[in-house]
This record gives C-alpha cells, structure tokens and sequence, in this order.
C-alpha cells in the first residue's frame, strides 16, 4: 500500500499531525511506503506565500479576516462548486504528483490539501481521509470525495454530518500527537532542562510563532506571582525584548523557538496559550491548568468554548489575568479540579488508531 500525506505549513500542528500518523503507520505496518509532501509546493507557486502572509498579518493585525474565511465565506460545505472552480485554478502540478507516485491512499490534515485531492479522486482511484485538527469543524473540512473524517471528540460529530458528512465516515478518534507525548515525559529531568524548581509552581505562556496581539500585555499582568515564569515569544524577537525588561517577583526565564515542546507542556503545572487543536491536545495528555489567551477569533476560540465547557481551561486577556492566576495560585482545589477534567478530554492511541483505519481501508478499495 502506497500513503500519501499531504499537509501545509500553516500553524505547527498541522504538520505535527502528519508527522504523528506516518509514525504509527510504521510502527504497525513497516512494509508501507509512505510519501510526505507540503501540499503548497506542488500548486500554483504563489498561492502557499499569499497564504502564509494573510494568515500571520492576520494574527497580529486583523483577526477578523481569519473570522470571516472559516467562518465559510458563504460557503455550506466543502463541496462547493465555487471552491472546486478555484482549486483547479490553482492546482498547477499537483496532477504531477499523483502520475509519479501512485497512491492509493491521501491523507489530509489541512483542509486546503483535501480540495486538492478531491479534484483528482476519480482519475486515480484512491481513497481520502482527513484529520480535522481543532475542536470545531467548519464548512471547508467537508467534501463529497472524502472517505473517512477523523475528529477529535464525538461531541463533533453532529457537527461534520451536518455538513453532508455521513456517520459511518467519521471517527472520534482524537487529535493525533507523537508517539513519544502519549507515552509522557520524564518530569523531573524536564524541569531540570527548563530550569525550573520542583519546590515552586512553574507557568508557561506560549504564543504562537508570530507572538502577536496582547501577548506583551498578558504577559505583564503575570509576571507579578511568586514563580517560575516561562514565556515562549517564538520568531518575534521585540516582544521578547521587552518581556526581558519587565519587572515582578516572578522569576522570569524569555525563550524564542523552542525544540521537544512536549517536554514544557509535560510537566509545566499552568500552561497559557492560544487555543490551538494541537497544543491543546497536547495539553490534555499532560493536564496542566490550562488558561486560554490571544486565540484567534472564528477558529480557536471555538476550542476555547469547547475546553471551557468541559470545565478543563478558563480563558484570560489583559483585564482578567492577573485575577484568574490569583484565583488557581491561592485554592490549588480550583487547580486540581481543572486538571481533571482537562485530561478526561484526552484520547489515547489517536495516531495508532488512525493508522489502523487507513490501513484497513485499502481492503475496501
């Protein structure tokens, strides 16, 4: 059997996603031939940098775009017409790929590779699945040539079949995650690489690459508590400037990119973050406190609804923050509680089971 993967380097998760399946397929079947590709190198050349750009201006700049695309842009599902007319303006040599490597099975996990890949179902008979990568499905997941859907709770699953997607499709396997995560960390030797003390409680502010928006503001509402302080400012290097000067009792550590996050998230006790499927995953097989911040609107902050509706995350700004951090600092019953129910979310063996699927499939072919 031969897999295609196919996902866009848009946000980390969506290839970290990638990276956890190809993983378990190997792990449960050596024998398969496995092929990644960045969707955007074999389209239309411009389309992945105009992409690339919209989306992180709109991080920092203008939220409201990103509201207004996954919002639908009046479209009701993914099989839209209008979007299957622009996909095959863009298409380019996508073509190219499927003559020279033959699959006989795509795997998505970015909405925009499976447009791609719908295009040409028919001329090469291949089956689809998609890996829908936040805790929210909106209308340009679905379409009429995908197999199978893989989501990540079965509270969702009203959700993609009203957008045409039938039952027997979808699986509520989880958000898939490396391997090496589900199997947890080694905590103490973890804090030992972030420096931070077994005898103190330890946050941990990660934005996103960019760090943009009220990052800096949040940021300056926490650094006032009796801790370790960890904030990840990723490539924005004024921000992290900045955060480096302020000044507060915690004892505050600035990073930039950071190698083996999972081991940060595995063992930090509160973790703020933008409410991204993958770094919220990841959090629920750790069970930090959780706090959102900064997520983007029409999109992340639908994983904030869905995380604070479980009871696992509470979601914090500027004007709120410095109260919520009081609030788990001074009652660790709060804390715990949220801990809790934050790993109740978790699935276990998401990838694994993915793979199982896909797998299996080729008998159905």
């Amino acid at each position: 059997m031969k897999i295609l993967v196919l996902a866009v380097p848009i946000g980390a998760g969506h290839m970290k996603a990638a990276k956890a399946i190809m993983q378990a397929v190997s792990k449960i079947s050596p024998d398969t031939v496995l092929r990644f590709e960045n969707c955007f190198d074999w389209v239309y050349p411009l389309y992945g940098k105009a992409y690339a750009m919209i989306y992180d201006y709109a991080q920092k700049n203008a939220l409201g775009l990103i509201k207004f695309f996954y919002g639908g842009v009046g479209v009701r599902s993914g099989s839209s017409q209008f979007m299957y007319k622009y996909h095959r303006v863009l298409a380019h040599r996508f073509s190219s790929l499927l003559k020279e490597y033959r699959p006989d099975y795509i795997l998505c996990t970015h909405f925009s590779p499976g447009y791609f890949a719908a295009l040409f179902k028919k001329d090469f008979g291949y089956r689809m699945g998609i890996v829908i990568t936040d805790y929210y499905v909106h209308p340009h997941w679905v379409n009429k040539e995908m197999d199978n859907y893989f989501i990540p709770h079965e509270c969702l699953t009203d959700q993609i079949t009203g957008y045409s997607a039938r039952k027997e499709q979808v699986f509520p396997f989880g958000i898939p995650i490396g391997l090496e995560l589900e199997a947890g960390v080694d905590k103490v030797a973890a804090r030992k690489r972030f420096g931070l003390s077994s005898k103190r409680v330890s946050a941990t502010i990660m934005g996103s690459r960019v760090f943009g928006g009220e990052w800096y503001e949040v940021t300056r509402e926490l650094v006032d508590f009796d801790y370790d302080l960890l904030v990840l400012c990723g490539e924005n290097e004024e921000a992290a400037d900045k955060i480096g000067k302020l000044k507060g009792r915690a004892n505050v550590t600035v990073l930039g990119m950071v190698e083996r996050i999972h081991e940060l998230i595995g063992t930090t006790d509160v973790l703020i973050t933008k409410a991204g499927g993958i770094t919220s995953t990841e959090a629920a097989q750790a069970a930090p406190a959780l706090l959102f911040a900064n997520s983007i609107v029409g999109l992340e902050d639908k994983n904030e609804e869905f995380f604070v509706k479980q009871g696992a995350a509470r979601v914090v700004d500027k004007n709120n923050a410095k109260q919520v951090m009081g609030e788990l600092l001074a009652d660790r019953k709060i804390m715990a509680q949220m801990r809790k129910n934050l790993q109740c979310i978790g699935k276990r063996k998401t990838a694994l089971n993915i793979a199982k699927t896909i797998l299996n499939s080729s008998q159905k072919k």
